[in-house]
């Protein structure tokens, strides 16, 4: 996989649980390519996978999100309070989808400093109040 500036994989340590990270998260028919444009994720996982040669490659779970509340059902939750959407680092009412999730290596191909503002990949944290909602949710969180 080549990596793209502004970052190298190695100089950026690993997110940890209930971080939100800029992620390309990929399409449904294309799963091994980053998707068209990035959006935050949360991470529900962080750690090393084995790789062929016999070393080790970072690699993060993440649980989808979006801006299209009109989407929220029985499996998501919309984070609208400002404060909420302060300390995630999010701008607009989001949606997470806590039944849509995958693993992705943690590199530049997926994980990248947002545009906007050149925060990134870790943008923020969901709040403690918040977790309670995605483990009810989602048990096995």
């Amino acid at each position: 996989m080549k990596l793209k500036p502004p970052y190298r994989v190695e100089n950026v340590p690993l997110p940890q649980k209930w971080d939100f990270v800029w992620c390309a998260y990929p399409h449904a028919e294309k799963p091994a390519r980053p998707g068209p444009y990035p959006r935050p994720c949360i991470v529900r996982a962080a750690g090393f996978v084995a790789v062929q040669n016999g070393g080790e490659m970072p690699w993060v779970k993440v649980v989808y999100c979006t801006k299209q509340i009109d989407l929220l059902d029985e499996h998501g939750f919309i984070i609208d309070d400002p404060v909420h959407l302060k300390q995630c680092g999010l701008f607009l009412e989001t949606l997470v989808v806590t039944n849509k999730m995958t693993g992705l290596p943690w590199s530049p191909s997926f994980f990248d400093k947002r545009q906007k503002d050149n925060i990134g990949p870790v943008i923020g944290r969901l709040p403690d109040e918040l977790r309670q909602k995605v483990t009810e949710l989602f048990s096995g969180f």
